[in-house]
Parts: C-alpha cells; structure tokens; sequence
C-alpha cells in the first residue's frame, strides 16, 4: 500500500512519525509524500495552540478530498477526538498509545469495505496518555536520527495542555535507549537527538533512578563517532556536565531553553517556577564558558494580564540576553488549561503586533550570531540536496544552516568546513575533510 505520513508539531512527533515510517516499510508498505496519490494518509496532529489544531483539521480534509483513507493520530486526537470525528469521511481517530502498534490499526481499516457517504463517523481507539513506553524502530530518510527517550510531562505550566495529551512523565530505560543509539550509529546516523516532551526529567521514573547526563555518558562510551544534539531543556535541568561535553565536542553546542516572559509577573502566573534573574544568569553562564555556543528559546507574547509594562520588560530582557534566535508565539487558549480562568485577556491585534515586534528582535540577533562564523570553522551533517544547484544543504553542531558544493558528498556524512559567505538564512562553505 502506499502511504504518506504528514506530521505536524513538536520533535516527538517527528521522531514517532519516523518510527511509524519504520513500521510500514518492516511492514512492506511504500511511503510516498501527499503529492503521489496515496492509498492512505495518517496525519500526525498537534494541539499546542488553536492554529495547529487548524491546520490539522487541514490537512486532514485535503487528504479526504485526495481520495486516500484518512488516520488521524496525535495529541490533538488524544486530547478532542469528538471534534475530529465531526470531519466527514474520516476513517480512524488514533491516541497517542496506538502509534506503537499502527500496523494492527492499519488492518482493521483496510480490511472493511468504505462508504464515504456512511454517518457512522471514524472509528475512535483513544486510550489513557500514561502508557508504558516501548522501543521503537526508525527508518527514515532523514540524515539525522530523533530518539525518543521519554514521553509526558509532570510541570503545572498554566498554559499548557501537553500533560493531558501525554500523562506524566515516563522514561525508557537507559539500555534500550543505548541499544536504540547503536543500532542507529550502524544504520549510518552521525547524529543522534535525544528528544522527548520533558527529556530534563529522564531516569527520575526509573528503578534505579538515573538521569539524562548519566545516559549521555552512556552514549558517548557506545556511539564514539557520533554527535549528541539535546532537544529542549527547561532552564532548572541545564546541568554543568552537558556544558563540559560540549566543550568536548561530544553533544552540539546548542540549547533550546525555554523563556516564554521576561516579566516576572507573568512568569508567576505562568507557573513557570523561575524569573527572569535565575534565567539571565543562567545563559550568561553557558556562554562564558561556550562563547561559540547557539542558544534558542520559546517566547509566549500576550499571556492573559500581560501590560504593556510587562511586555516591555519582556522586549529590554531579551535584547540583553546572548541568545541565537526565537520562537515567538501568541499566547492560544487551552481547553482546561488554568490560564482559561485568568482575567485580562489580550485582544488579537495587540498580540500580532508584540509578536512582531519580538519576531524583529530574533532575526536581528539570528544575523548577528550567523555572521560571527565567516571565516571559521564548523563541523557539520550533510542533510541533503539543495534547492541551490550543485550544493547540498548541512546542519552545523551549532544548529547553522550550511550551504556547500555537493561534490564528492552525502547525506548523513560528517565532516568541518570553512564559512566563507552569508547567504539570506544561510551560511556558505567549502569543505574540508571527505
């Protein structure tokens, strides 16, 4: 059969999308992209805020119209599955849970005659967020690998409604984990990304109990050649050790670390559990000791009771901060969420306009970093080819964006280059090492 996979969101939902691929193609299935007339399309959703939910309902109804069977999974199924299951001729609605066994869910719908015209709405198989984690295999084409280690989230964060799609947090165990890197490490992946939906509290679960930098070490020692990315860290879990192994070289000089205000007020109300002096110390020392370092963070603009005091606190604390880029959102009513009951909503139009105020301020500081590596060095990941004739597109360990001459490359290579132009969002190499 063939089948595309559209995945929307975060990195766990890429990293569970590549591990469906894996199943399917184990499966003898062949995986197509949306263009090529799929028998089935499976739409892997997400719920973090009102425009993903739109633009899953989206996409699930251009699937329809293409004339292909439709899954819907993701946490946006998990969390609302009755409003997905409004969409005419939707075929099944799939919990987060059912990822790990798609091909059992695959024959159930395969296996009955369709009738697009049928009222009887998609088949809903939705269980509890909190199921044991297992390995899963991945196959995809992409040239860096995402390794899920962990999956829910135990932090209260008003804004937020991941915990309900993805219960609380549970771990892998370190070996199966380690296995999964080695397998990945001889599949030809040069680098591994550790991602999860709170990955700064893996091992806590575990008996005995462990810890992300415990399983770090344990990868450097099984995977030697291999670079170790961090997805994002809440700004309480960056510990020393990660910074020490990135001065090695061994995990990539960047981290996400999550801001969302730089107004203590609404921090508080965020329950974020820190402020905005413990979050400025804490970049100020990563840098000091990784001067190269990139660092990115989310920003929320418009949280209920936001001020315009509030927000221009948040503008002067971000313009201070040694930070590579942003990831602006408007703040986006949650079903049962605590913020729903929190007064002074901001209207729309002052949102989009803070939101472009902070999404100025990132480009600014994206270009002052990128143009800090003319004339350098960078190790790098051959990702593939470019829109660019003759060139292939890379990713640095620094999360830069590298265009060089695609002779003698491929995906999945490492090797340094040499930056020696800037090029809209990107920076030109040549090089070095084959």
């Amino acid at each position: 059969m063939k089948i595309s996979i559209q995945t929307l969101g975060c990195k766990v939902n890429q990293a569970e999308s590549a591990s469906i691929e894996g199943m399917l193609r184990d499966g003898d299935h062949e995986i197509v992209s949306a263009r090529d007339k799929p028998d089935l399309c499976i739409v892997n959703t997400c719920t973090v805020t009102a425009k993903s939910d739109y633009e899953s309902r989206q996409i699930i109804r251009r699937a329809l119209r293409s004339g292909a069977r439709v899954i819907a999974t993701g946490c946006y199924a998990q969390l609302r599955p009755g409003e997905l299951s409004s969409i005419k001729g939707l075929d099944l609605i799939l919990g987060n849970a059912g990822k790990q066994d798609i091909l059992q869910h695959l024959s159930s719908i395969t296996s009955k005659e369709r009738c697009r015209t049928s009222n009887t709405g998609a088949a809903v198989r939705v269980a509890s967020p909190d199921f044991l984690l297992a390995p899963m295999p991945y196959r995809s084409t992409r040239s860096r690998a995402f390794l899920k280690i962990q999956d829910g989230c135990n932090f209260s964060c008003t804004y937020c409604s991941v915990p309900h799609a993805r219960g609380r947090s549970r771990s892998l165990g370190i070996s199966e984990v380690i296995r999964s890197a080695e397998r990945l490490y001889q599949d030809g992946y040069r680098e591994i990304v550790l991602t999860g939906i709170h990955i700064g509290s893996y091992g806590l679960d575990l008996s005995p109990q462990s810890s992300l930098s415990g399983l770090v070490d344990g990868m450097i020692l099984s995977c030697p050649d291999a670079r170790i990315r961090l997805s994002s860290l809440e700004p309480q879990e960056v510990k020393d050790e990660f910074l020490t192994a990135m001065e090695h070289g061994t995990v990539c000089s960047h981290l996400h670390i999550p801001l969302q205000s730089g107004s203590d007020n609404i921090l508080k109300l965020m329950n974020r559990g820190y402020n905005s002096t413990y979050y400025k110390q804490l970049i100020n020392k990563i840098v000091t000791k990784i001067p190269h370092i990139s660092i990115g963070a989310d920003v929320i603009v418009g949280f209920p009771g936001e001020s315009d005091k509030d927000f221009s606190d948040t503008v002067n604390f971000i313009r201070q901060l040694p930070l590579s880029y942003l990831h602006v959102f408007p703040y986006s009513k949650r079903p049962d969420t605590a913020a729903l009951e929190l007064h002074d909503h901001i209207p729309e139009a002052m949102k989009k306009k803070r939101v472009e105020v902070l999404v100025s301020i990132g480009k600014s500081k994206k270009q002052t970093y990128m143009e800090k590596f003319l004339d350098r060095e960078v190790d790098i990941i051959v990702e593939g080819k470019s829109q660019k004739e003759g060139y292939m597109n890379a990713i640095s360990d620094n999360y830069l964006k590298i265009l060089l001459p695609a002779k003698g490359l491929h995906s999945r290579q490492r090797l340094r280059a040499r930056v020696f132009a800037l090029s809209d969002s990107k920076l030109i190499a040549q090089p070095l090492i084959f």
